[in-house]
């Protein structure tokens, strides 16, 4: 028994040393420099010695701590919420012990008569551990869920571009009032489409060209054609486009354009679809 103790203070200190040595070093500074605890009854040489033993004591009270409580409290699980009453009685193990700490420390190494006042300091200085460890360890869990999230995001977006390259691949048939003049045609060969009175014009990729080719429909209709596909979107009361060829958002005063690859052609934005191609952008 008193072997796996030790076995879980050697891999915890080690885990956790980076944490535990710098809160020890903080606290060391901090009596270092201000000087909350009496030190006249040592020289220079000694005051140094004596003031690094409060840092460790808070290096090993923070390990046997974690050691005690790291079956309940795996501080590095970041897929899981802490339970608050463990949580709790953690924090308050380490103020208590590092306290109390503290107290001997000064009574039986310093050779300080305890008052009240040092008391209090003690207790001020110990909940500092506790705080600095939870904001560690709040980050620490944030961090996680945001690494998780982007994780999630990006398996989405490529499973997005998986369906997409898949529907985009696909032919659809354009209908017309005139049935030999629909257009079949590969989805991702769409580039726009344009109202025309009681015709649409459909620009689409042809060797390597834009060519045009006019059918008798309307812009309504075409468009519930293409909404299974993700890629188009709506312009304009007179516009639809596919995403996959838009090469930039120009504006000029208060009027706004897409330039589009392998053509001069341009789609106006209307104020209406503005922030919705902005986000597909």
């Amino acid at each position: 028994m008193s072997n796996n103790c030790i076995n879980q203070f050697i891999a915890l200190s080690g885990k956790y040393f980076k944490t535990y040595l710098g809160i020890s070093i903080s606290v060391f500074l901090f009596i270092l420099f201000f000087q909350p605890f009496p030190t006249a009854n040592f020289e220079f040489e000694n005051k140094q010695l004596y003031i690094a033993g409060y840092g460790l004591i808070v290096f090993i009270i923070q390990v046997i701590v974690q050691v005690i409580f790291h079956t309940y409290l795996l501080q590095d699980r970041a897929d899981e919420e802490y339970n608050p009453i463990w949580n709790s009685l953690y924090y308050f193990l380490l103020v208590a012990l590092t306290s109390v700490a503290f107290v001997f420390y000064l009574r039986y190494v310093g050779n300080t008569s305890i008052t009240f006042n040092l008391v209090l300091r003690a207790v001020v200085i110990s909940v500092s551990v506790p705080v600095t460890l939870h904001l560690k360890n709040t980050l620490s869990f944030i961090n996680g869920k945001n690494k998780k999230l982007l994780d999630e995001t990006r398996l989405m977006k490529d499973q997005l571009n998986q369906f997409t390259e898949r529907n985009t691949n696909k032919f659809i048939e354009l209908s017309s009032d005139n049935e030999g003049d629909n257009l079949i045609i590969q989805v991702s060969e769409i580039v726009f489409v344009k109202s025309a009175d009681n015709y649409v014009e459909v620009g689409f990729k042809e060797g390597g060209e834009v060519r045009k080719k006019m059918i008798r429909n309307t812009l309504k209709n075409i468009e519930n054609q293409l909404k299974e596909f993700n890629v188009f979107t709506r312009t304009h009361r007179s516009c639809i486009v596919n995403m996959q060829h838009i090469e930039k958002l120009n504006k000029n005063f208060n009027t706004y354009w897409l330039s589009l690859a392998d053509t001069q052609e341009t789609v106006p934005v209307s104020r209406q679809y503005l922030m919705a191609v902005k986000d597909l952008l």
